[in-house]
């Protein structure tokens, strides 16, 4: 069996949509990852996907932007000291783990400050489990395995199983005709228990599907909003002029954001494996059990489709029509993100520019606030990603706030 790389756009593309290559970037991670809708294939994904899609709808994802995100800005910020110099990694998980516990439909159960950083610990652990196939040294990969379950299990008594216990009797009235379906949570969680002699799955199945998407809820974004601010902060610096301008025109800061998604995919590549022989549009072919290697980095910097600086950051390129401005950061075809349009959110009605209800998406919406809230680079302090893994990610980004 060999390896094959695709780092053009176009051959991307066409490789990410391809029902012919499943899923392999997890597969290391089977502890969290085994068997949940990002590793799904064929019909198994198709059904799955067709459920927890009712979760993933623009009207509420358009209320949690203008309704629920500015109390949970305020209530994070009223929590933090943003008198001292603080990590921004640190800062995001807490804008972001209210967020993934929404959508995955985990309860809180005591409220507290302490609930809430362990809740952000367990979803560190979960971010290692889903990248042990990309991490730099693999050798501790079943110790690590071990740690995360030990996690998982505590995950499962103290939040899980609570959660799924207040559903099942939320269904029951429903089923008793004392609770309208309307009045349901609208989560991922309340839809697999709704759906759940459709879909089949075990107990454990559940588990970690939930577990999946408190972790895909969150994770990512989490490090987006730090390459997004990293790069806001930098270009205020170098045009001060801009930054009033980015606090003032939500259409503006979101492309500065999709410039920034563009650059930094949350995995640097895609993994697949050939279920048939795949020749490619650059030439190269895959045999059955080959595996293919999409590099989504290389290809959002294709300069057959960003033009001739496609290393640099610059939010005003024009793009080739028909070409996202975020490129393949969000996948497409089958494992396209259901959470693109709540990261990323939509574009704009161009006759009328940015409306009321324009959905900016959570990390563009964040970076606004953090901004008008008087977020700076921390001078004195050093930025550093993570290097233990090969995603680009930050593990310290020094800020102060200066408003």
């Amino acid at each position: 069996m060999k390896t094959i790389e695709l780092t053009d756009y176009v051959s991307a593309e066409a490789a990410l949509r391809s029902s012919e290559l499943k899923q392999a970037l997890y597969n290391e991670g089977a502890v969290l990852m085994q068997d949940v809708l990002v590793t799904l294939h064929g019909d198994a994904h198709r059904s799955r996907r067709h459920s927890e899609m009712r979760v993933f709808r623009r009207d509420f994802f358009k209320h949690y932007e203008h309704s629920v995100l500015p109390q949970v800005f305020a209530q994070v910020m009223a929590q933090t000291d943003t008198a001292s110099a603080l990590n921004l990694v640190d800062l995001n998980y807490r804008f972001m783990v209210y967020l993934a516990l929404q959508f995955a439909g985990i309860d809180r159960q005591s409220g507290t400050v302490e609930e809430l950083l362990s809740l952000i610990e367990t979803l560190r652990m979960f971010g290692v489990a889903a990248t042990l196939g990309q991490a730099k040294d693999p050798s501790d990969a079943a110790q690590t395995s071990a740690r995360v379950m030990a996690v998982m299990d505590q995950f499962d008594v103290q939040f899980f199983t609570p959660s799924v216990e207040r559903r099942q009797r939320l269904l029951a009235q429903v089923t008793a005709g004392e609770l309208s379906a309307q009045d349901l949570p609208r989560d991922v969680l309340t839809v697999l228990l709704e759906d759940a002699t459709q879909l089949d799955m075990a107990r454990d199945q559940v588990l970690r599907e939930t577990g999946f998407f408190f972790l895909a809820s969150a994770h990512t974004s989490v490090h987006s909003l730090g390459h997004a601010v990293h790069h806001l902060l930098h270009w205020c610096n170098q045009h001060p002029q801009a930054r009033a301008h980015l606090e003032s025109d939500a259409v503006l800061l979101q492309q500065f954001v999709h410039e920034s998604f563009r650059l930094h995919p949350s995995s640097p590549i895609a993994k697949r494996e050939a279920l048939s022989r795949v020749e490619f549009l650059d030439g190269q072919i895959a045999e059955v059990g080959d595996t293919v290697i999409i590099n989504l980095r290389q290809a959002n910097r294709d300069p057959e489709v960003f033009g001739q600086d496609p290393q640099s950051f610059n939010p005003m390129r024009l793009v080739r029509r028909g070409t996202s401005r975020t490129g393949v950061t969000f996948g497409i075809g089958m494992h396209a993100c259901l959470g693109k349009n709540l990261a990323a959110g939509s574009a704009p009605d161009q006759a009328n520019g940015a409306s009321q209800n324009h959905q900016m998406g959570t990390v563009a919406w964040i970076c606004q606030q953090l901004l008008k809230a008087g977020v700076a680079q921390d001078t004195a302090g050093t930025a550093r990603l993570d290097q233990s893994i090969a995603r680009e990610t930050w593990q310290h980004l020094p800020v102060t706030f200066t408003a």
